[in-house]
């Protein structure tokens, strides 16, 4: 599948994106880095379809605690209140056991749900499954703008894939399932290789 850009957008992202830390400890300006990053992204990226979207606020917590949409034990994605939480020694814990870019595809993964709010989908009665494939495919479409902006080092696209493949599960029968390995992993790499598929586009 041939990668699809817009060039004017893809330019202008380009230009604005924040370099991501090479091999960095996980830690609070590694964040500060990613998150703007991901916000210049799909600021530039929705803002010319006309969406006016609304960054999500972060929430780096010391441990597991409570949010207004039940307890951050890894990193989720709360609608009532646009926000994302990451337990930061457990982001810690996957950038140092898998390579930094696994914890920066956790973040884009939450940014894609943060994504699909602006867009109505979270509400539209969409399983839960396809909504998780989904927002793995926008995470591989940030990695394309970042790639192509030349930020993104050798090995970067193997350890986000395999974070994304080791997520996987086959609990099919849970109201959590979140896709199997395969299926996360070629969700990654569809937003890759054409982000506008990850929106129905060809």
């Amino acid at each position: 599948m041939q990668r699809y850009f817009f060039p004017a957008i893809i330019s202008a992202i380009g230009s604005l994106l924040v370099a991501l830390p090479v091999h960095a400890e996980w830690n609070a300006p590694t964040l500060e880095a990613v998150v703007d990053s991901l916000d210049v992204y799909w600021g530039v990226f929705l803002g010319t379809w006309g969406v006016d979207y609304k960054y999500p606020i972060v929430y780096p917590h010391p441990n597991v605690q409570p949010t207004p949409c039940g307890p951050a034990s890894y990193a989720h994605y709360c609608i009532n209140s646009n926000t994302i939480h990451l337990n930061m020694p457990q982001m810690g814990n996957l950038a140092f056991g898998i390579g930094d870019a696994a914890a920066y595809f956790a973040v884009a993964h939450e940014y894609g749900h943060s994504v699909q709010n602006q867009l109505g989908l979270l509400n539209a009665g969409i399983p839960i499954p396809v909504l998780e494939l989904q927002a793995d495919c926008l995470a591989g479409a940030f990695f394309a703008g970042a790639d192509y902006a030349g930020m993104v080092e050798s090995g970067d696209l193997d350890e986000s894939m395999f974070s994304a493949f080791y997520h996987g599960d086959f609990d099919f029968y849970n109201p959590q399932h979140h896709g199997t390995p395969q299926q996360r992993a070629e969700a990654f790499a569809t937003g890759y290789l054409n982000p506008i598929m990850c929106f129905g586009g060809a």
